[in-house]
């Protein structure tokens, strides 16, 4: 699990305990569950606001939440859900 992260939220994952699943139950490599269950991302929502909702959790990730937002930011736009 070298350097993988969820191709929506951009949380490392550390070990498939994390990963989420697709619509047949078996697991989605590309995101993690709190992303994408059954085949399904939780939050429909855009690449900005899901940028907003992930800013409120900067201090789990060791940063103020405007560093947070800054992050995302940047990362979102290259992340396989978010890539146009």
């Amino acid at each position: 699990m070298d350097n993988k992260i969820c191709q929506s939220c951009g949380m490392p994952i550390t070990s498939n305990d994390v990963l989420g699943t697709n619509k047949d139950g078996s697991i989605n490599e590309d995101y993690c569950k709190y992303c994408y269950i059954d085949g399904n991302f939780v939050d429909d929502v855009t690449m900005e606001e899901y940028i907003d909702m992930c800013s409120k959790y900067g201090s789990q990730a060791g940063m103020t939440n405007e560093e947070m937002k800054a992050y995302c930011t940047k990362l979102f736009p290259t992340l396989k859900r978010w890539s146009k």
